[in-house]
């Protein structure tokens, strides 16, 4: 027993030292990650003891385990107003991730293990609370609320959809009073950002591709559940410390990833790849000006979505000429129906050229896209109306002409 101990520490510690690493390297340190800060130690009760299959936590209960760990200067800039106005400050703020048995996160799905991450001056704090059987569920309850309490928004990925949801069910079905507070889903915003870049959104893809990190050794997702529940039926640790780490360095990621996004969002310059009309849009909706100059940029470069983004921009800020600008060198690089259409709009309604607004519809028509046949019907309205303009237009000409006579 004494051997399977010490083989459980030793593996354990092999596994903590792994996820320094890693945390290092994504990071951007030197390669020797600190340990947590000696001062401050593991937070938990008074009567927290010790459990030799978990060197590393705090037993607090029967089945409630905790740890915390102090990563000295990996703290981030935290930006509420971007993300999570409810939020007054940065110290509102929590980055969250759960681990549970089922992925389908339906009444049967339990929570064993919720971590938390929040930023201490330049220092991040994570902290982790580990059920070790269904019993403990109301007790390990109760120290998730506790533990979020002091928080206003969380961040997640996914959460909005899967853990948030799974969190109030979990304390509905155990007669618990607690919300979840607004929620900041980055998978949402990786999503607008750099779906059309890198296609695959998950985090993993999201640690390689923006924060330019890989893990070396990890659990895939859906091999979690089945490790907790063999924990259950030994009572073996097994690869559990593996499950820990992978939770540990998902919300290391989650708040890097916060950081990164909200840099972009503020209009910070920064040499990661991303969707420019995407930026660019939501530039301008937060009122920054900068986001018409990315466009403006990326449209130069040739990118025919940020020029339709800009002129849309123009449009709407009732700057007609720059607008028309925009469409008529869209319609010179290629066949844009958006373009045609908008350009003949323009003519028909302000500048009242009809000859040239009709021409326009009907050089779109000579195409033949593939539309929709509300589409066909619109424009061929829209080429009825003209012409009955450009009729009428010309016949009022002709009377003038014929009365100046």
């Amino acid at each position: 027993m004494a051997e399977e101990g010490a083989a459980v520490r030793a593996a354990e510690g092999g596994f903590t030292s792994r996820t320094r690493r890693r945390i290092e390297l994504l990071s951007g340190g030197s390669g020797t990650e600190p340990g947590p800060d000696q001062r401050r130690g593991a937070h938990s009760s008074p009567e927290a003891v010790s459990d030799p299959r978990f060197p590393d936590w705090k037993r607090e209960g029967e089945f409630l385990y905790r740890r915390r760990q102090y990563f000295a200067g990996r703290g981030v800039d935290i930006w509420p107003g971007r993300f999570s106005p409810e939020a007054g400050s940065p110290a509102e703020i929590v980055f969250y991730d759960t681990e549970t048995t089922g992925l389908s996160g339906g009444a049967g799905s339990v929570i064993f293990l919720f971590g938390a991450a929040w930023c201490e001056g330049r220092d991040l704090a994570v902290e982790q609370l580990f059920l070790s059987d269904f019993p403990g569920e109301p007790e390990f309850l109760l120290a998730v609320r506790e533990l979020l309490r002091p928080y206003r928004a969380f961040v997640s990925y996914n959460g909005r959809t899967f853990d948030s949801h799974l969190l109030r069910t979990r304390f509905l079905m155990n007669r618990i009073a607690w919300e979840p507070g607004p929620q900041v889903d980055l998978l949402h915003h990786s999503r607008r950002l750099w779906k059309s870049v890198v296609g695959d959104c998950s985090l993993r893809s999201m640690e390689s591709n923006v924060l330019g990190f890989t893990r070396e050794l990890d659990v895939a997702g859906e091999d979690i559940p089945l490790i907790w529940l063999e924990f259950l039926r030994t009572g073996r640790p097994g690869t559990l410390p593996v499950v820990f780490d992978h939770n540990v360095m998902d919300i290391v990621s989650l708040a890097r990833l916060y950081e990164v996004i909200g840099a972009l969002v503020s209009g910070i310059p920064s040499s990661v790849r991303v969707d420019e009309r995407a930026l660019g849009l939501w530039l301008i909706r937060s009122g920054d000006p900068s986001g018409g100059a990315l466009l403006e940029d990326a449209f130069r470069r040739g990118s025919e979505q940020a020029g339709v983004a800009l002129a849309i921009h123009h449009k709407r800020n009732h700057e007609w000429a720059l607008a028309a600008e925009v469409w008529t060198k869209l319609l010179a690089g290629a066949r844009s129906l958006k373009a045609a259409i908008e350009l003949a709009k323009h003519h028909e309604h302000r500048t009242r050229q009809y000859e040239e607004a009709l021409r326009l519809v009907e050089t779109a028509m000579s195409w033949n896209l593939p539309l929709d046949a509300q589409a066909r019907r619109d424009i061929g309205k829209r080429r009825e109306r003209l012409q009955r303009k450009l009729r009428a237009q010309k016949a009022r000409s002709k009377s003038f002409r014929e009365a100046d006579l």
